[in-house]
């Protein structure tokens, strides 16, 4: 997976430019991706498993960790629109630059191409694509 490596390479500490906060969102935000078409690929989980292992994750907590709460943040949310409509509004809070939301849509839109797009993931990227731009 070279496209993995190159997103997140061995020197990313002084190359994502991206703070903790995003990081952590950009977990949040591809957590609930998985769930969008209630269906998790093996595609997909090892999309999302290379991406988030290549990030520069600068938290006393382990990313393991991280993934398991923001796993139950997304479950929970997945269940009501407004609930998915507050979560995504979290996400964009903590993506607080323009260069950050682009990523963040960058690797959703790869996590969902890694078994083929569904109608509804495209639907949920477009919601999110649409709170990240205002």
């Amino acid at each position: 997976m070279k496209i993995f490596e190159k997103l997140f390479n061995k020197d990313a500490k002084t190359k994502d430019e991206l703070t903790q906060a995003e990081r952590e969102a950009i977990v949040d935000l591809l957590t609930l991706g998985v769930y969008a078409d209630n269906h998790l690929s093996l595609a997909e989980d090892e999309t999302f498993e290379a991406i988030t292992n290549k990030m520069n994750w600068e938290s006393d907590r382990d990313i393991s960790y991280y993934i398991y709460t923001a796993t139950e943040r997304a479950r929970q949310a997945r269940t009501d629109e407004g609930a998915i409509e507050e979560f995504l509004k979290f996400v964009a809070e903590r993506l607080d630059s323009r260069t950050s939301a682009s990523h963040a849509l960058d690797l959703l839109h790869r996590l969902f191409s890694a078994d083929g797009s569904t109608e509804k993931e495209n639907q949920f990227y477009r919601k999110v694509e649409n709170i990240l731009r205002n």
